[in-house]
Formats: structure tokens, C-alpha cells, sequence
């Protein structure tokens, strides 16, 4: 057997690195090492804590001032080729961290991350999913072909991953139809993760998901709905992807029905919850701009 095809039989071996992170991705990390049912080493991988050895290294936490030396100095250790994997939000953008001054990252600025898994944390099939792509990067990488693990066989197949379903954890998703564009959102945002701009056309609303901390804070004051957790945790994601990993959407300006000034529509949602319903008088209400709106109220629409 050649050396190339011993190798390849090997499982990749995995270095995680603490870049200072709050332990709530290494808990993750852990628990999807441990529980079988994640199929940790079905799926060809072995923990090591030897960078010369290490294949792919994990990274957590946001690269603090305190330790990026040592993480640097590290991750220098490792030979290559290697793939580097973020985990969680915080190597990706500094997550609910990114504006103290301890903070020296994301990590991306000093170390090329070549697949993002963000979360806080992410779900242990997320943190799956992305080794997974790591070590399809590394076979391609290296040519050498999948890991066929004999010793492995006879092991319980792996359940079906969870699918959506369960809220928790997962990708936002936005309805403009139902959005007031009030930006309490924003607001509250932790992560920095919602931002609106506005220009002669809308509103537009933008989401970043690797700085989405899954907090739900932004759900929790949405009170027409727009913003809604789901149970997508397909978060993981490679580095030409993330550029694309942003839920957006715009609400057209559209003419007041009298006076034809641009005006955002009132969303359904929004008179429904502040006149316990909808009719035809509120429905006409509906569009037009403040001004004509109160000209109208004034005629004695009634709550």
C-alpha cells in the first residue's frame, strides 16, 4: 500500500484552537465529538492536539489581544496543506464582542478561514456539516480519495440530520410585506447583524448571518412578524460563499393614493395589531401618506 493510500485511509485529524471564546462553541464541539449519534469518527475524524500532525483546525472564540500571539504562534505549527474552520460567530465578525478593546479579530484578518460555521452557538449538525466541507476542501486539496474507515463499519448509522422544523438556532428569515421598517431591530441588535439603508427607491433591510448571534432579541420586538427564527441550522458555509450569506430585501416606496407623494405602505400586519382588525375604511388608510392620513382620520375612521 502506498504512502498516499495509507494516509488517505487515516481519519483527519482535527486541532481546535481557543481563540478566547466564551466555551459555548467548545461545548458544542464537544458534545458533537462524544454523542454517537453525530457519528464524530464514522465521519473520519480524530482529535489531536499536536499541530504538527493536525490536518484541520478549528477555531472558536473572537481573537482576543490577550491570546493572539499564541494563537498565531500556533497555528504556525501547522504543516501544510490544512484546512482552518471558524466556529461559531465570533471568529467570523467578533460576534456580541466585535466592538471591545480586547478584541483583535475576526480571525480571518490574521489566518485564511476557509469555511465559516456561525452561530452562537452553532448546532452540532452545523458544526458537522462544516467539517464536512473542510474535508472535501482537504481531498481536493491533497487528490487523495473520501476516508473508508473498515474499523468503522460495523458502527450504528448516523440518524437523518434534524431537519427545519425547530426554531432554535437557526437562520432568520424577513418578510418585507409585514416589515414597518421601524429599525427597533437594528436597535437591539447585539451582533451588528441588521442594518437598513434608504435611498429614492425603499428601504432596504440587510441581515448578516455570520454576525447573527441567534439571541432573538430582534424577534422579540418584531411585533408584526417580519422577522422570525426558523430551524435552518445549514449555517456552514465556505469563504467564496460568505459574500452571499445575507438575507436582504427592500420595501418599495409606492404614491400616496391622493396627493402621490412616495410613501413605505403600512403593512396589514401592523393595522391589525393596532385596530384589532382590518376593514375596508383602514384598508384605504393604509395607503396614503401621513398627511392625507390624517385628513381622513379626521372624517372619523374609528378605532
Amino acid at each position: 500500500m502506498t504512502a498516499e493510500r495509507q494516509e488517505a485511509n487515516h481519519p483527519l485529524r482535527l486541532l481546535r484552537i481557543n481563540a478566547g471564546s466564551c466555551n459555548g462553541c467548545d461545548v458544542e464541539l464537544t458534545a458533537t465529538a462524544c454523542l454517537s449519534r453525530f457519528s464524530f469518527e464514522r465521519a473520519g475524524f480524530v482529535l489531536t492536539e499536536d499541530p504538527a500532525e493536525a490536518q484541520i483546525v478549528l477555531i472558536t472564540g473572537p481573537l482576543t489581544v490577550r491570546v493572539k500571539e499564541q494563537v498565531l504562534q500556533l497555528y504556525a505549527e501547522v504543516p501544510e496543506p490544512h484546512v482552518t474552520v471558524a466556529v461559531g460567530v465570533c471568529p467570523a465578525s467578533g460576534g456580541v464582542f466585535r466592538d471591545s478593546y480586547a478584541i483583535a479579530g475576526p480571525v480571518e484578518r490574521y489566518l485564511p478561514v476557509e469555511v465559516n460555521v456561525p452561530g452562537c452557538p452553532p448546532r452540532p449538525q452545523a458544526i458537522m456539516e462544516g467539517m464536512q466541507g473542510a474535508a472535501a476542501l482537504w481531498r481536493q486539496k491533497t487528490g487523495l480519495p473520501s476516508f473508508s474507515p473498515a474499523a468503522a463499519e460495523d458502527a450504528p448509522a448516523a440518524p437523518a440530520p434534524e431537519g427545519p422544523g425547530v426554531a432554535v438556532r437557526g437562520k432568520l428569515s424577513y418578510d418585507p410585506a409585514a416589515c414597518a421598517a421601524c429599525r427597533m431591530c437594528e436597535h437591539v441588535c447585539a451582533g451588528g447583524a441588521i442594518t437598513f439603508t434608504e435611498d429614492g427607491d425603499g428601504v432596504h433591510f440587510s441581515l448578516q448571518h455570520n454576525a447573527c448571534a441567534f439571541c432573538g432579541l430582534c424577534t422579540h420586538y418584531c411585533k408584526t412578524g417580519a422577522l422570525k427564527q426558523t430551524g435552518n441550522w445549514h449555517t456552514a458555509h465556505s469563504r467564496e460563499e460568505k459574500a452571499d450569506f445575507v438575507e436582504s430585501a427592500s420595501i418599495p416606496y409606492r404614491p400616496c393614493a391622493v396627493c402621490g407623494e412616495p410613501i413605505l405602505p403600512v403593512p396589514t400586519d401592523l393595522i391589525r395589531l393596532a385596530f384589532r382588525g382590518v376593514n375596508r375604511d383602514l384598508v384605504r388608510l393604509q395607503n396614503l401618506c401621513p398627511e392625507c392620513r390624517q385628513a381622513e382620520t379626521l372624517l372619523g375612521v374609528r378605532r
